[in-house]
């Protein structure tokens, strides 16, 4: 995939994902923006090489969640 069709699809990813977690936890969309910039789980997102953009938003959704909570997304995903 190249450059431009990758950040086309993350950014697709992140507003619905932000947009789950704004809804999951209640808050603006401004607060779950920033809180999903700021994880762990974004910054693997963002690195195509590892192909997290495969997984639906919901289990992106999961994984934050976890994240959140234990501080490994991907505990039980490997």
């Amino acid at each position: 995939m190249d450059k431009n069709q990758f950040i086309c699809t993350l950014t697709v990813i992140i507003q619905t994902l932000v947009t789950k977690i704004k809804k999951k936890f209640k808050i603006s969309y401004e607060e779950a923006l920033e809180g999903l910039y700021n994880s762990r789980l974004y910054q693997a997102l963002e690195d195509e090489e590892t192909k997290m953009w495969y997984f639906c938003t919901n289990d992106l959704l999961n994984m934050y969640v976890q994240e959140k909570e234990t501080g490994d997304y991907f505990k039980g995903y490997e």
